[in-house]
């Protein structure tokens, strides 16, 4: 669909997606296998957090030439949420990146970005959207960004949410060390 697209396309593209970043742990379990003969051993244990030591949510966005805003989330993202995000976001970042107005805006096919508030917020500000395959978010270049944001997180874990600032800068934005 988008094999044969110039450059020229692709640098008006403004890639966006959310993320989540587990203050303390991970998202999965760490399993330790033994015989019902082995003794426990103190040195195959994780410490761990009660509810899992919290969590930043953000949602983020980045085109060829540089980052966007950074909008932290508090509370589970809805269609709604997603609207006035973009609202909020979408063509400060644009104008930021110097995109100009055939700005291609990117997300994938999450139901709350596919919401017919989310829909019809594009339709009204003639967003021009990029068609995303389903179930293809390991696609999306974001999730380099994102993954450059995990790094130094995971290296120097926070103990708190007010503590994980220090990967972003105050004003939302991307820090400079990324």
């Amino acid at each position: 669909m988008y094999r044969d697209k110039a450059m020229t396309f692709w640098k008006q593209v403004l890639w966006s997606d959310e993320s989540k970043y587990n203050l303390f742990g991970s998202n999965g379990k760490v399993m330790v296998w033994r015989t019902s003969k082995e003794e426990f051993n103190p040195k195959c244990t994780v410490p761990t957090v009660k509810h899992g030591g919290g969590n930043v949510k953000v949602w983020g966005c980045f085109a060829w030439n540089g980052v966007g805003n950074l909008f932290f989330i508090d509370d589970n993202m809805t269609g709604e949420m997603h609207k006035n995000i973009l609202a909020e976001n979408l063509f400060q970042s644009s104008k930021k990146l110097k995109l100009g107005p055939d700005t291609v805006f990117q997300h994938d096919n999450d139901p709350k970005h596919t919401s017919r508030i989310v829909k019809n917020w594009f339709d009204k500000h003639r967003v021009k959207r990029l068609i995303w395959p389903p179930f293809s978010s390991d696609m999306n270049p974001i999730e380099h960004l994102w993954h450059d944001l995990e790094r130094p997180m995971k290296n120097h874990q926070p103990k708190t949410k007010k503590n994980s600032d220090k990967h972003f800068k105050p004003n939302g934005k991307i820090s400079d060390q990324m």
